[in-house]
């Protein structure tokens, strides 16, 4: 697991040099799959004008996981809601682990990023609360 992970959003703004150097792994928190690829090229161009190698490029799935996919659902709508500016602003994955592995493996056959970032609704739940402060 790396140790310093840089987040880079497609919302969020650019990156500066200093927020770059030595990162581990940059993790991709972008508003749909198909962003990847773009995303992934800002992130290499900004690398290449700091003459640094990229490091490993994760994408970021935010999660919502319990026993049914339809207990999932309740929970996300509880926790996150539906159409939410968290709903939107990431990618998602809600429903059983067993539909996460497959999702994740999806992504390796896709070879969408070098490594997956999973991050449960709760923390992401937790950490807008602490951005309104």
């Amino acid at each position: 697991m790396p140790e310093r992970i840089v987040e880079f959003s497609t919302w969020s703004g650019p990156r500066t040099y200093e927020e770059l150097v030595d990162a581990d792994a940059v993790e991709l928190d972008i508003e749909s799959l198909d962003r990847y690829e773009h995303a992934a090229l800002g992130v290499r161009a900004m690398y290449a004008t700091a003459n640094l190698p990229t490091p490993p490029l994760l994408v970021r799935i935010n999660t919502c996981l319990a026993a049914t996919a339809r207990e999932a659902m309740r929970e996300f709508e509880r926790t996150v809601g539906r159409g939410s500016e968290a709903h939107r602003k990431h990618v998602w994955f809600v429903g059983t682990e067993n539909g996460l592995r497959g999702l994740v493996q999806d992504l390796q056959v896709l070879r969408l990023g070098d490594g997956v970032s999973c991050v449960p609704a709760p923390q992401l739940a937790a950490s807008a609360a602490d951005d309104r402060r």
